[in-house]
């Protein structure tokens, strides 16, 4: 996986944390970690911390573009990337040349690799590992607007998955997409966290909580949320956690907390979740922390995507808003509907994503129970 677990608190950096613990905590594992220097933004002490925390896991760091080598660079980076046969690969010539003879040395049993842009660095007819894509996204869809070209690009994601065994999903709608046009094993993963016990004495601190990283889709999200829910909310407070902070103009109802060490204090604070979403796909991990503490959670259509209820999940699903600020109005001052709304998020949760559900497909995956 190209990104680095040492870095946020960002949805993709909890699944992350999450499959590194997984396998740290099982000793009957020998697992290699391979991420990328320069995408994942790499420090020093981000190695150091690394291998404090994840004493089991050895981490391969290597390079995309090798920019501190002008050659490299320029004939095994740039010039093939201008040459790059299928739109969906964002990875490099000289990444896959580095990431195929890790593979081929290792007499790995089974290979991970996360995301389709990064899975053609696995077509090599001599690595004979069984192979798993972890999908995270639809990558297709994260290209809608470039409509003229959608054709090419799900072909290109299609070609790619197809160089592996299984294919990992945490989508229900992704998982009938790539069962259809791949005749791959597809695997409907639950993405889990622990259940909280989220009861208190009615005293909310941080009344309505928004986590959120910096990108596209959440700026979009809240800036929306900002100009058509904001003023419709009174004077009630939005506690905003995380690298979205750093984006948003100042706001006297918008409190931003930044980067945390903990979110657990701040949910169990919290009465309701809200989570913007206009675009992006798959299912939102923000949303599924939420619901982990039972907290009800306002959103848009795009912010149930994945799930497997589309309703009686917990979650405020608004097409305006207006019909959004209703929604946090009436949980904040209707103690008979915000109950009954967690209820149906904890029910939901319990149902479908607890760790147990998720460690006993990760088990039978890799240690074949």
């Amino acid at each position: 996986m190209p990104d680095n677990p040492m870095s946020g608190k960002a949805g993709n950096i909890t699944r992350l944390q999450q499959m590194l613990s997984y396998f740290n905590d099982n000793e009957v594992f020998e697992v290699d970690f391979v991420s990328l220097r320069d995408w994942g933004m790499w420090k020093e002490n981000d190695e150091e911390e690394f291998k404090k925390r994840y004493t089991n896991v050895k981490l391969h760091l290597l390079e995309k573009k090798y920019k501190k080598n002008f050659f490299k660079y320029l004939f095994l980076y740039k010039i093939p990337y201008l040459f790059k046969s299928n739109p969906i690969d964002i990875s490099s010539y000289i990444l896959k040349k580095e990431f195929r003879k890790i593979a081929k040395s290792g007499g790995y049993d089974k290979i991970v690799v996360s995301y389709a842009s990064w899975g053609s660095m696995i077509k090599d007819s001599e690595i004979k590992s069984y192979k798993i894509i972890d999908t995270h996204d639809f990558i297709t869809a994260q290209n809608r607007e470039r409509q003229d070209k959608i054709g090419t690009f799900f072909k290109g994601e299609m070609d790619i998955l197809r160089y592996f065994d299984e294919i990992w999903t945490y989508s229900i709608e992704e998982e009938y997409i790539f069962s259809q046009f791949t005749h791959r094993k597809v695997k409907l993963m639950p993405i889990s966290f622990p259940s909280h016990d989220n009861s208190n004495n009615g005293s909310y601190p941080y009344e309505i909580i928004y986590v959120a990283s910096d990108n596209p889709h959440n700026i979009l999200g809240i800036n929306w949320f900002i100009n058509e829910v904001l003023p419709r909310l009174e004077n009630h407070k939005v506690h905003v956690i995380g690298k979205i902070g750093n984006v948003l103009q100042d706001h006297p109802n918008i409190i931003k907390h930044g980067l945390v060490d903990s979110l657990d204090d701040y949910y169990k604070s919290a009465k309701i979740a809200i989570c913007p979403m206009l675009s992006g796909t798959g299912i939102k991990i923000k949303v599924l922390e939420a619901l982990s503490y039972s907290l009800p959670v306002v959103t848009n259509r795009r912010g149930v995507d994945g799930l497997i209820n589309k309703s009686l999940n917990g979650c405020l699903v608004s097409e305006s808003g207006l019909e959004f600020a209703d929604n946090i109005m009436k949980l904040l001052n209707d103690d008979k509907f915000y109950e009954e709304i967690k209820h149906y998020g904890k029910k939901y949760f319990l149902e479908n994503h607890m760790i147990n559900q998720e460690k006993k497909i990760l088990d039978h995956t890799f240690l074949n129970d």
